[in-house]
């Protein structure tokens, strides 16, 4: 994943490798790609060897190479940081399940990786030594699905990739082409599951009914293949000029539309975890979020919750925080506190905690 623009799934796999190189000990880690120059851009110990592994595409990488390579170095264990596990292993297991959307909403993807994942992460699942899911959420969605005993899933929460975080001088840096303040900023691809069309909704009935407020939507997120229905929202809103599509940003790119907005929304219908609030929070930015799935867990009371499927809940609450500098103040207060309680280094601890039990009852 890393280097593959892939957001939360490359962010998870890069910041993991970071936080175990800053733990204790002398393990030595394998660290399969077919790209390992991109690996080596991480700048992580010597302990971090990059293994190339061949071919490139994951029909054949993860069933056929992955496992030849694990034997080739003699690993004393895999660990699948997205989704699927290869069908046999010289050495035992562990996968990370980031969330089951592709159950819950599947014409969100392509028809290719709908199959892939419906078909082959319940043997994955069942063939792991231990199940790492990133929610408590998660966890019991792995539970009522797949009927995977508890004790084998391990929780370990993600965390906002270090850089994110107030800048003293954001004032004085560009905005991204086509931005101007003030905005209200959402991030996330343009797919069905991230509800950006009733956020469109949402925000143009907001404008009507606050003629005062003269500020942008901007949606920063690749566009996917069904991205359809945002368009369509967005023809219809009647606020069709003051919505910003800026596409995939880099993460300094990122880190300044954080510090700049007026207020983060993320009315995502599900989520495994859902990093962007706690980017936005690490950043001092206000978030109005989903009160669906993971959202509550993660965000807690630093967040104001609202349901998704109400475009007349989103507005009103956008509406609250753009009209209410103290609510706004102390959404910001909350919310650098709840980013702060999360680190990499936690979630690479407790990671590590996993490799050993299963290194320990092999």
């Amino acid at each position: 994943m890393v280097g593959e623009r892939e957001t939360g799934n490359e962010t998870y796999t890069t910041n993991l490798l970071r936080g175990l190189a800053q733990q204790p000990g002398a393990d030595r880690y394998l660290c399969l790609s077919p790209h390992p120059a991109r690996l080596r851009a991480l700048d992580l110990p010597a302990n971090f060897e990059p293994v190339r592994v061949w071919p490139a595409p994951s029909l054949i990488r993860i069933p056929v190479a992955t496992p030849i390579a694990v034997r080739r170095e003699k690993a004393d264990l895999l660990h699948m940081t997205t989704y699927v596990a290869p069908p046999w292993s010289p050495c035992p297991m562990v996968v990370t399940i980031h969330d089951l959307s592709f159950l819950e909403y599947p014409n969100a993807f392509s028809w290719r990786v709908r199959t892939m994942l419906t078909t082959l992460v319940p043997g994955s699942v069942k063939r792991a030594a231990r199940v790492i899911a990133v929610s408590e959420w998660t966890k019991q969605d792995l539970i009522r699905r797949f009927g995977v005993p508890p004790e084998k899933i391990a929780v370990t929460p993600e965390a906002p990739p270090p850089g994110f975080r107030p800048l003293p001088d954001a004032r004085r840096r560009p905005l991204p082409p086509g931005v101007e303040e003030p905005f209200v900023l959402a991030v996330g691809n343009l797919e069905p599951r991230k509800n950006l069309a009733r956020l469109i909704e949402a925000f143009g009935l907001a404008v009507r009914r606050e003629p005062g407020f003269s500020g942008q939507l901007v949606l920063v997120g690749k566009a996917q293949r069904r991205a359809g229905e945002v368009e369509r929202a967005v023809h219809e809103s009647g606020v069709e000029s003051r919505v910003v599509f800026t596409g995939f940003v880099s993460h300094d790119e990122l880190t300044l539309l954080y510090n700049r907005a007026s207020l983060f929304v993320y009315p995502s219908l599900y989520e495994g975890f859902g990093l962007p609030p706690l980017e936005a929070m690490a950043c001092g930015c206000p978030v109005l979020a989903s009160n669906a799935t993971a959202m509550p867990e993660v965000l807690g009371d630093a967040a104001l919750l609202v349901n998704p499927l109400s475009v007349e809940e989103m507005a009103k609450g956008m509406i609250a925080v753009l009209d209410q500098p103290e609510l706004a103040a102390g959404l910001r207060e909350k919310g650098l506190k709840r980013a702060a309680g999360y680190s990499w280094e936690a979630t690479a601890a407790r990671t590590r905690e996993v490799y050993a039990q299963v290194l320990a009852s092999r």
